[in-house]
């Protein structure tokens, strides 16, 4: 009976630690030895963090939980705001940041003041923003990346265009990956792209000259059908879609049309 009882002083306290563990794990989604998350709890840990950035809160690691806003294959980050230089101009922790297609007044210039202060209380020292590179201007001439910039979930370049604390810079609008986005063409560029289409008889002529835009695509002038149009007779890109699509721009059925 002795060595039975030695044999179950070892075994039921390892048990017994084992199960410890087990419900310390499904409880916390930690591993009970090296804390490390686990499984379902670390995906779950992800989205709270996640959730804290789109709050505007900071978070406590380098993901990039935001990424699902950023389109094309330039960079895509979430960064720490360290200064608001002016109304179209941030610092980060790794990056100085020019608003893409965005021009806020400059020092001196009447409403710098108001447009500074626009993009400071909507974007405040010392939280994340999510920032979204232009594909196809990556730098300005000083070497500031562009981009799109996202604060608690909205984007900074299209509140400063609707609150009239900037104007869209038209020259750019051709070289520039958010020239469609619905901000940059209620602005000015959808006037500066139509000036520069060729050839005179293409279909963006034609959506110009007609005047009967179908309600099913409230972003842009689209007539009703026929002329049947396909996303390539456009050059918008990702705008809204209502029902009943009469082009069929919205393959899928998500709201958003020409997405590719």
């Amino acid at each position: 009976m002795k060595p039975l009882s030695i044999a179950a002083l070892v075994v039921v306290p390892f048990v017994l630690f084992i199960a410890a563990g087990l419900v310390y794990q499904s409880q916390t989604g930690s591993d009970i030895v090296t804390g490390e998350k686990t499984g379902l709890a670390a995906k779950e840990w992800g989205e709270k963090e996640f959730e804290r950035l789109v709050e505007n809160k900071p978070v406590v690691n380098k993901e990039t939980f935001d990424s699902h806003r950023c389109k094309g294959e330039a960079k895509c980050v979430s960064e720490y705001i360290k200064e608001i230089v002016d109304g179209d101009t941030i610092h980060t922790t790794n990056y100085k940041i020019r608003l893409s297609l965005v021009d806020t007044p400059e020092k001196g210039e009447s409403g710098f003041a108001d447009a500074a202060v626009f993009t400071a209380r909507m974007c405040p020292e010392g939280t994340f923003a999510t920032i979204d590179q232009d594909d196809i201007q990556l730098e300005d001439q000083y070497g500031r990346m562009l981009a799109n910039v996202f604060c608690g979930g909205k984007s900074l370049n299209s509140a400063l265009l609707y609150k009239g604390h900037a104007e869209i810079s038209t020259r750019y609008c051709d070289i520039s990956e958010f020239s469609d986005y619905p901000w940059a063409q209620n602005f000015g560029c959808r006037e500066k792209l139509a000036e520069s289409t060729v050839p005179v008889e293409s279909s963006q002529s034609i959506i110009k000259q007609i005047s009967d835009c179908d309600s099913s695509y409230p972003d842009f002038c689209i007539p009703s059908s026929p002329p049947d149009l396909d996303c390539g007779d456009i050059t918008q890109k990702r705008f809204t879609v209502l029902q009943p699509d009469p082009h069929r721009f919205d393959s899928d059925k998500d709201g958003i049309g020409c997405e590719s």
